[in-house]
């Protein structure tokens, strides 16, 4: 088999065209850089962020000896209800987005007020549970937001992956967080 080039536009043996400098339509890519665009280009792109929640000291938390039986007791509730750990966590996820995005996503995404962390896992929780909180709110708004706050900050979110999508082509580019890009399917 002969391992020479054909000349542009001939096919080689195996039948694949060869490429030539000049496009289809026999301009040279320097000729199209003069050519307008008469529309405009649109092309879409999905983001897709890949995030891990973690309680890294959920133990120590516990232990502490100012904790009130009632904060353990949602933590523990949290922690052990998957419905309720799967709403804090997504809770957790958008108040750090919040705070991270000086660049492209300020304005575009608001956390929940401190009053309304607790308002999608509630639902979750037991009567009991849902009762005391509801009406630590509503009587002591100051003791609710400090000891939601304090258990709200346990779960702490961090960015593992982003990719990147072309979705007209199917293409996805992904980056690692603090390391390289890969190129996906």
């Amino acid at each position: 088999m002969s391992h020479r080039k054909p000349r542009p536009r001939q096919q080689n043996r195996l039948g694949i065209r060869a490429s030539s400098r000049c496009s289809s339509k026999g301009r040279s890519p320097s000729d199209s850089e003069n050519t307008p665009v008469s529309t405009p280009i649109s092309i879409p792109f999905q983001l897709v962020a890949n995030f891990q929640v973690e309680v890294l000291e959920a133990t120590e938390f516990l232990e502490e000896p100012n904790l009130t039986p009632q904060a353990r007791s949602l933590f523990l509730a949290i922690i052990h209800t998957p419905e309720a750990l799967n709403r804090i966590c997504h809770v957790a996820i958008l108040c750090d987005g919040t705070e991270d995005s000086g660049g492209r996503f300020k304005g575009k995404l608001a956390a929940p007020h401190r009053e309304d962390i607790l308002e999608p896992i509630l639902p979750h929780l037991p009567v009991e549970l849902q009762e005391y909180w509801i009406g630590l709110r509503r009587e002591n708004s100051a003791s609710y937001g400090f000891y939601v706050d304090r258990i709200f900050q346990q779960f702490q979110s961090s960015l593992r992956k982003i990719d990147i999508i072309n979705t007209s082509m199917g293409e996805s580019i992904s980056l690692w967080v603090n390391g390289g890009i890969q190129a996906a399917s």
